[in-house]
């Protein structure tokens, strides 16, 4: 798969991508771009190695370069149960003066995405900004909303990852003619693998969860914070139950684990599998053992989990917020997005009786579809 090469032009260059960390679904993207015959050097320039609210183990591909900047980050409180990380990495003054790229490709790195801008309008660098805020995003005011919108009028070309995110740069006074939209992209080869082998394995997946012959199983997987709304969907499935044979099965870890544990005790909902923090092969397992996945967060830049839902054949339930869902809803028929304010049984009966025994067929983007995307616009 990535031994495929990316043909959009001769001309190759020195890319660097500015992000706060090396996320795993990244990593195959990474690869696409730096197989591009595009690309003569591909250095990843992150604040950290992992955020103190993430639990995933990284391997990086020897066909590109991790430096990390040196800098300083703070990790506050941000409500009771989240993290509000911010990155003054400036080291990215001295990394960009020896490494001189073509191009600075500017992602999600808090504070140090601004010092980028500024590093190289100083050095003459041309930059690129790619933004997943969406019109649903809740984020910061005064003296960062205007670095934003000054970092934006300076950038080459925009980004977005979806048309939710696009809208938020026209929003912001970015023309038309500088966006291009790059959806996101899972490691579609490993999960369409995964999904051959473990499928005629589905009902001894679903045995082992104490799902029931005739339930409904919705998986939901994330952190276990109030912005994914985890106890509220918790509270609508076990309603849900008392109607109709449900399953949830809950793939993650966070702050709010406990109280999701005692509530389900409380409201007398047995129905449920907690199963922590799932590796991706366990995470597979998960994935064919349900029938839908479920996420009703408040704030969903993207969602990568709907893309690996999706490529199991799962259809998925989710609110206005997830961008991802939003995005490739028209493409899923057997998928529902729903009101973000006040969901209800209702719409989950709706749900189960609309997609009942139905798998979806649609195949979102992979990484090499990504990265061909990415060459177009910038």
């Amino acid at each position: 798969m990535f031994g495929e090469q990316l043909k959009v032009s001769n001309k190759q260059m020195k890319l660097s991508i500015l992000t706060n960390m090396v996320a795993p679904y990244r990593v195959p993207f990474f690869k696409a771009v730096a197989g591009s015959d595009q690309v003569s050097k591909l250095e990843i320039l992150t604040c950290v190695g992992r955020e103190v609210d993430r639990q995933w183990d990284i391997e990086n591909d020897n066909s590109y370069k991790v430096k990390r900047l040196g800098g300083i980050t703070l990790n506050l409180n941000k409500g009771t149960d989240a993290k509000r990380i911010l990155h003054f990495r400036f080291g990215i003054f001295i990394s960009l003066i020896i490494s001189r790229p073509d191009i600075l490709i500017i992602g999600d790195a808090s504070w140090t995405s601004f010092l980028g801008a500024l590093a190289c309008k100083l050095l003459g660098i041309r930059y690129v900004v790619w933004n997943e805020i969406t019109t649903r995003s809740k984020v910061s005011h005064g003296i960062a909303a205007k670095l934003r919108r000054w970092m934006y009028r300076g950038a080459a070309k925009l980004v977005a990852s979806c048309q939710m995110a696009k809208d938020f740069l026209l929003d912001n006074g970015v023309p038309d003619s500088k966006i291009g939209i790059v959806n996101n992209a899972v490691d579609n080869e490993y999960y369409l693998g995964k999904r051959a082998e473990l499928e005629p394995q589905r009902s001894r997946l679903r045995d082992d969860l104490g799902i029931g012959v005739d339930a409904f199983c919705f998986i939901y997987v994330g952190q276990l914070i109030s912005r994914k709304r985890v106890l509220e969907t918790l509270d609508l499935i076990a309603k849900v139950s008392e109607q109709t044979p449900v399953h949830l099965i809950v793939a993650g870890t966070g702050p709010l684990e406990g109280e999701m544990k005692n509530k389900a005790k409380e409201v007398g909902f047995e129905s449920i599998s907690f199963c922590g923090y799932a590796q991706p092969d366990r995470l597979c397992e998960l994935y064919v053992a349900s029938d839908a996945l479920i996420l009703l967060s408040e704030d969903e830049p993207w969602g990568m989990v709907v893309n690996e839902a999706l490529l199991f054949g799962k259809p998925y339930l989710v609110s206005d917020s997830v961008a991802a869902g939003v995005e490739l809803v028209e493409k899923c028929i057997s998928s529902l997005v729903i009101k973000s304010e006040g969901p209800n049984t209702s719409d989950i009966q709706k749900f189960i009786e609309m997609t009942a025994a139905k798998e979806t067929s649609f195949v979102p983007n992979g990484p090499i579809q990504m990265a061909e995307n990415l060459f177009r616009t910038i």
